[in-house]
């Protein structure tokens, strides 16, 4: 019994589709074409063409396509450039955060003024144009190699000519310049090197390299992963929190009488002894008085910022969407739900009893807020990212940063001349490129060169303003972190402050030097009074990025000695256990790079 093919396509190897003609009796004449019912196309005086069968048609279908497919191919009728104008299609995504400040995206608008965020490019650079300027690019001072001199050439050569062009010209052929294997230039006669270039220099230290690449890579690997770990760790622990975070939160108000003012009190202020009352509070400078704690808006606010960021960076690692979500709903809770918004204020941060209103330095307490705004160029990646809550966190800070820049206490905050002028500047310009005023965030990191780093540190390195406190190790560290926040900033505004030098000298670098054999000693021979000890877990930070900035040597060796000591802590629980991994590897590819952003960097300092 033969078997039934079971197939609903008609099968194709019956003679149905075997030179079957689509039109027969077709015949070409004096007359024109014309159809007839004989298989032989018996028109009057016409010449038969054959039957056009459908094998005939693809035959001679396939060789058309096969011969202009070659043609194309050899004489490029298909490239881009050969004339066709194909129609682009652009895909242009509603993002009210844009990764600011991106320097190489002219505006949207002709004349800027269609650019919701304003003018992101950086000034023009200063002594001359640079490579990009076209674009409004502030590149880093180009380091002009020195002239090369070959032993045997003539020093005049390099000058114009009688002729009137460059030497060489007219006459004698050019020398070339060569390279050794290592990069260095070398003198063709002889093969004596004349100069080590920047290509040797790195070279050198290659292959003096402790370690293999491969070891390297291995060890890279490691300390990602326990990097990430450490992060999706505390990011799990920010998830499960029940714990509502909010300025209402609270058992007493402000002077305000308002539930929805920030409150804290000023840490280092405690009863007036000679007082009934205790009032006024006085000032014990290096003593916390444990009664802060009786107000946690301070700490639930840290708590929100630092649990934000942390989950955040976790999001972008693993792509888990719950952490997304958990952002999205601790940010409208303390900024933006009617049943527990903070004002957009800080008019009663460091609040003395007794005061009617705060002290200028609670302006201080909001400076990490950059951590979130860090968080928010990744969040924003999920797709299931409630689309008008950053443009509400943008009205919000909209209000709050025109706070900073009209209140006395803002004001008078802004002149210090200690860290919490520094901070200041880290806190507007950190709210300034969330905003997008990326001009006003490069004129806060231009003024920052003469107004924090020139009067904040001395010819020798101290910090003076710093050195004068009681814990004055924490807080020359403290300054010190704020002041290279800055000097980061300043990569992605066209801004140098890592390599600027005041009058006498005075610099971020010297700061840390001035430290170094300080912290090596564990604290010994530091000239000044000093409560609490020498903590060397921030400074190490520092150091490292010290050593990734400036290159060196004694740095590392420094670092070889302090980061075991800081382990060994960690290990026995005496400090919270962190890897500076991430921000390290970012600020290797990262700092002193125009447009870098560095979001991961900050993980270093703060």
């Amino acid at each position: 019994m033969a078997m039934r093919n079971s197939s609903v396509l008609p099968s194709h190897s019956g003679p149905q589709f075997k030179d079957k003609p689509i039109l027969s009796g077709l015949t070409v004449g004096s007359g024109g074409i014309s159809l007839g019912n004989s298989p032989t196309g018996g028109g009057s005086g016409g010449s038969p063409i054959g039957r056009i069968t459908l094998r005939r048609v693809i035959l001679f279908s396939g060789s058309c396509l096969f011969v202009y497919i070659v043609f194309s191919t050899m004489f490029g009728l298909n490239r881009p450039d050969s004339g066709s104008d194909f129609p682009k299609v652009k895909h242009q995504e509603h993002d009210p955060y844009e990764d600011l400040p991106n320097p190489i995206v002219p505006p949207k608008g002709d004349d800027g003024h269609n650019d919701p965020y304003g003018d992101r490019r950086p000034a023009p650079p200063v002594g001359g144009v640079q490579h990009g300027q076209e674009y409004g690019i502030q590149q880093p001072p180009l380091q002009q190699a020195p002239p090369i001199q070959l032993e045997n050439s003539d020093p005049a050569a390099g000058g114009e000519s009688e002729s009137g062009g460059a030497g060489g010209k007219g006459g004698e052929s050019e020398q070339q310049v060569q390279l050794d294997d290592d990069g260095n230039v070398v003198n063709p006669g002889d093969q004596e090197v004349i100069i080590e270039s920047a290509l040797a220099i790195a070279t050198r230290a290659r292959k003096a390299s402790p370690v293999s690449y491969a070891q390297m890579l291995s060890a890279a690997r490691r300390e990602r992963d326990y990097a990430i770990a450490l992060m999706v760790r505390e990011a799990e622990i920010a998830l499960a929190s029940t714990a509502v975070y909010s300025v209402t939160n609270k058992d007493q108000t402000a002077p305000s009488n308002d539930i929805h003012d920030y409150l804290s009190l000023s840490k280092y202020f405690w009863p007036n002894k000679d007082q009934p009352n205790g009032l006024p509070y006085k000032r014990i400078d290096g003593h916390v008085n444990p009664e802060i704690e009786t107000v946690r808006d301070y700490r639930l606010l840290r708590t929100m910022i630092r649990e934000v960021h942390m989950m955040g960076m976790a999001y972008h690692f693993t792509g888990r969407k719950e952490f997304a979500d958990k952002c999205a709903m601790r940010l409208k809770e303390w900024f933006l739900d009617e049943a527990t918004y903070m004002n957009p204020n800080i008019n009663f941060g460091s609040l003395r009893k007794g005061e009617k209103l705060g002290a200028r330095t609670g302006v201080l307490d909001m400076f990490t807020i950059f951590r979130v705004f860090d968080a928010l160029h990744y969040l924003k990646q999920e797709p299931t990212w409630p689309q008008d809550l950053i443009p509400q966190l943008q009205e919000w800070f909209t209000r709050y940063v025109r706070w900073l820049e009209t209140s006395t206490l803002a004001k008078v905050e802004r002149k210090g001349n200690n860290n919490h002028g520094t901070y200041f500047d880290v806190q507007i310009i950190g709210i300034y490129l969330f905003l997008g005023r990326v001009d006003d965030a490069r004129e806060v990191a231009l003024q920052a060169l003469h107004t924090r780093i020139d009067p904040q540190i001395s010819a020798r390195g101290e910090q003076p303003e710093e050195m004068e406190r009681k814990t004055s190790w924490y807080y020359s560290v403290f300054n010190l972190q704020a002041l290279m926040t800055l000097a980061r900033w300043g990569d992605d505004l066209g801004v140098d402050m890592w390599f600027h030098e005041g009058p006498q000298g005075q610099s971020i670098k010297k700061a840390i030097d001035f430290m170094l054999p300080f912290a090596l000693a564990g604290g010994e021979g530091w000239p000044v009074e000093n409560l609490k000890g020498y903590d060397m877990t921030d400074y190490l930070k520092c150091l490292q990025i010290g050593w990734h900035i400036y290159g060196d040597e004694k740095y590392l060796k420094a670092i070889e000695v302090l980061e075991p000591k800081v382990q060994r802590e960690m290990d026995e629980g005496k400090i919270k256990t962190v890897s500076t991994f991430m921000c390290d590897m970012s600020t290797l590819m990262e700092a002193t790079t125009r447009g870098g952003h560095g979001f991961i960097w900050h993980w270093c300092l703060t």
